[in-house]
């Protein structure tokens, strides 16, 4: 029988079985006290469980502000979701030099095979400042960037700050996106969430349905 495309409400697998992870010979595995804890018990509470988690790299990197526009992701609270139903993960960090340098390790934890179970999707990258990065920044988000599968470089929105978490408006995959902001008129956070965190919420969503056809 043909296997048969995987819906939205459907991902993931109960599976939570693995053996002992095999470390690629010579791969540079950073100190336990600069790895993420696996968390031994499921994170998701009652309701629909996330389909994908955002684990932030150090503290202030923006996982809050993700996980409440992207409805299908929620915050793994510094750990790896090793005992939930879904598995994957988004790695967040700012683009600041200790932000970089925290993603990095969490990426190579991962390449390690160090994370429970876990599928690292990508890393996202949350702009620390607007404007563009400075050349030395640049040159470590490219060394960072290729340790991940895949990279979603965040837009810098300026009325985030004026926002709370509750007041932002909630991108799903199961809705309709919202209308691009015309040319004369601008559209808050509040009002709708900013087309380039629509689109990343895309790519991502589509990447953990690949990861759950497997």
């Amino acid at each position: 029988m043909a296997a048969q495309p995987i819906d939205n409400h459907e991902l993931y697998s109960d599976d939570t079985s693995g053996s002992a992870p095999v470390v690629p010979a010579g791969l540079r595995i950073p100190p336990v006290d600069r790895q993420a804890p696996v968390h031994t018990e499921p994170i998701a509470g009652v309701g629909r469980a996330p389909v994908m988690w955002l684990l932030g790299a150090h503290g202030g990197a923006g996982v809050s502000t993700l996980a409440r526009v992207w409805a299908p992701a929620a915050d793994a609270h510094g750990g790896w979701p090793a005992h939930d139903r879904y598995r994957s993960v988004i790695v967040v960090a700012r683009t600041h030099r200790t932000g970089l340098a925290a993603a990095h390790d969490l990426l190579l934890q991962s390449a390690a095979g160090l994370t429970g179970g876990c599928t690292v999707l990508g890393l996202a990258l949350v702009p620390d400042a607007p404007g563009k990065l400075p050349k030395t920044l640049r040159r470590s988000a490219d060394v960072v960037a290729s340790a991940a599968p895949a990279v979603w470089h965040l837009p810098w929105v300026p009325d985030l700050r004026v926002h709370t978490y509750s007041d932002l408006a909630v991108w799903s995959p199961a809705e309709p996106d919202p209308p691009p902001p015309g040319r004369m008129r601008s559209m808050t956070s509040a009002a709708a969430p900013h087309p380039c965190l629509v689109a990343a919420g895309h790519t991502a969503f589509d990447a953990a349905r690949r990861v759950a056809q497997h």
